[in-house]
């Protein structure tokens, strides 16, 4: 995901590993909110975490598995 654009501030660019349902995920919202790209849906999704912090132990403490048998 590139996420080196010209949009509202200096942004790095990060090599993210996603497995391909993911990113199926990533790309339908990025279509269905008609974002600028999947870099911007990341960003939405990391800042709605950094200012949420009440979700963070239901994000992050939960299992998941979605691949798992």
């Amino acid at each position: 995901l590139d996420g080196a654009n010209k949009m509202a501030g200096t942004k790095e660019t990060y090599q993210v590993d996603l497995n391909p349902d993911q990113m199926a995920f990533v790309r339908s919202v990025k279509d269905k909110f008609s974002l600028a790209d999947e870099g911007k849906t990341i960003r939405i999704v990391l800042d709605y975490l950094m200012t949420n912090p009440n979700v963070h132990d239901t994000v992050f403490t939960q299992p998941r598995c979605l691949r798992c048998e």
